[in-house]
């Protein structure tokens, strides 16, 4: 009951932004001033928050195994999504959105809160880590996937790599990789700044939600399974892999969580700018981020999270 009552909690906030959206408390402009506050102020500030940890090598060693697992999810993803098509057939357009869906679950604005509430704030040092293939893949090779089956191609470069999420994941390890400590005035302000991500994020995800008609939600079978796949397979797969291969705890926990997490919800968005299925995007988004309510405390339970 507690890990329902957490994601409760997050479904609530969602229901706020949803109804705000609807009705028009909260018009587009304040989706996309609330959305790039998250992405470009917030977030950041609690990724440089949650690595504000004394250097110890027992933590850098299990930080380089944390990073050593996402690169090796993601690689597995990345595989799955590319043979996915193979199976599931898809239009031109749809390959791209429903393959990027597959890849990158929504670790930017639910991950963190997720993870927080299940598996306590301290593990927001290793989702930081964990979170670095993320920051650097999904608007660079992960919007060149959708791009690529859209109308508008994307020529990649340094600068697709660069994001303030990515800035903030370096100056915080190497922080503690030199055990730097803010002084307390600028860490209590990048603290209260970071804790606005969790109640915002959710809250925008609302908002987006409440942008989309509801008649474009439903549709093909596709990404009905598409959304089992983001949902139950590719977690169930991640736990199995793992758990054969001995990993047991947080490293365990840890991956499996962030791939239940839904399809990312600027899905939609790169597939409005590259000319793609914003249609099926938007749809992916929208149904992942129901279902997950119902997904997310079922796979809780089943790694024996209280």
């Amino acid at each position: 009951m507690n890990v329902i009552n957490q994601v409760l909690v997050l479904f609530f906030l969602i229901l706020i932004g949803y109804g705000g959206r609807k009705f028009r408390v909260i018009d587009d402009r304040a989706v996309g001033y609330f959305s790039s506050f998250v992405l470009n102020i917030s977030l950041p500030a609690l990724i440089l928050v949650s690595l504000q940890r004394p250097f110890s090598k027992e933590l850098l060693g299990d930080a380089g195994l944390t990073l050593f697992l996402s690169f090796a999810a993601y690689g597995f993803f990345f595989l799955f999504a590319v043979l996915y098509p193979f199976f599931v057939p898809l239009s031109r357009k749809e390959r791209g959105v429903h393959r990027y869906a597959l890849i990158f679950s929504n670790v930017g604005f639910m991950g963190y809160p997720v993870v927080e509430a299940l598996l306590g704030q301290k593990t927001l040092f290793y989702l930081a880590i964990y979170n670095i293939p993320f920051n650097f893949l999904a608007f660079s090779i992960g919007a060149w996937l959708i791009a690529r089956e859209g109308e508008r191609p994307l020529m990649l470069n340094w600068k697709t790599f660069i994001n303030p999420s990515v800035v903030a994941t370096v100056l915080g390890f190497l922080f503690f990789l030199g055990s730097v400590a803010f002084p307390a005035p600028v860490f209590q302000t990048l603290k209260m700044t970071g804790d606005i991500t969790s109640p915002l994020s959710m809250i925008v995800i609302g908002t987006i939600l409440g942008k989309m008609p509801f008649r474009s939600i439903l549709g093909k079978w596709q990404r009905y399974a598409t959304t089992t796949a983001r949902l139950a397979l590719l977690p169930a797969l991640v736990g199995l892999i793992l758990y054969a291969a001995g990993f047991r705890g947080l490293f365990l926990s840890l991956p499996v969580t962030v791939a239940a997490m839904p399809v990312a919800a600027n899905t939609s968005i790169l597939a409005e700018v590259y000319g793609a299925d914003a249609e099926s995007a938007s749809s992916l988004v929208f149904i992942s981020t129901l279902l997950c309510i119902i997904t997310i405390p079922l796979i809780a339970l089943a790694l024996g999270l209280r």
